[in-house]
């Protein structure tokens, strides 16, 4: 019986170490992946309305409030720790979705209003979908959450609804 194991041993042997000479001394090194395929924005704003909102916002609140463009919705929302997987499943359901804008206290920096300017493309049933379950969540984690239409960004209109959010 041993006379065929020992053979077999050091055949098995011999491949691995063959196997990780070739890949040591003679692999071929890695590609870098492409980069000139990027090239930077001209603007953090992605259209208009929202670069115009944020001066709205910024003239009404910004000295009572930091307000954040563009922030990731895992940065505000986390799900609660469990496995890793699930915490894995659960966050990927967040990952690449952004509130437009978001109010944080000067003091610590915790968020205390979101705001999703809502343009024509939200009344897509995907986009619809998205803010349903998006305004589900901020209700259940307590982050109050105001939508304004693009066409109406009437400055006295944004501080009463701005105003009333934040005082729930």
């Amino acid at each position: 019986m041993f006379k065929i194991i020992w053979p077999l041993l050091i055949i098995a042997v011999s491949v691995v170490a063959i196997k990780f000479v070739i890949e040591t001394f003679f692999k071929k090194p890695k590609s870098r992946p492409d980069l000139s395929v990027y090239e930077r924005k001209p603007y953090l704003f992605d259209t208009t309305s929202e670069f115009n909102l944020y001066k709205i916002l910024f003239e009404l609140f910004g000295d009572k409030y930091f307000i954040f463009p563009q922030v990731n919705y895992s940065h505000l929302i986390r799900p609660r720790k469990t496995t890793w997987e699930e915490e894995r499943k659960h966050r990927s359901r967040i990952d690449r979705k952004s509130a437009d804008f978001v109010f944080c206290d000067k003091e610590r920096i915790v968020p205390q209003l979101i705001i999703e300017l809502d343009g024509s493309v939200h009344n897509f049933k995907s986009k619809r979908a998205r803010d349903e379950f998006i305004d589900e969540l901020t209700k259940i984690v307590d982050l109050p959450i105001l939508h304004l239409r693009t066409g109406n960004l009437d400055k006295e209109i944004i501080r009463k609804e701005i105003g009333q959010k934040l005082v729930q």
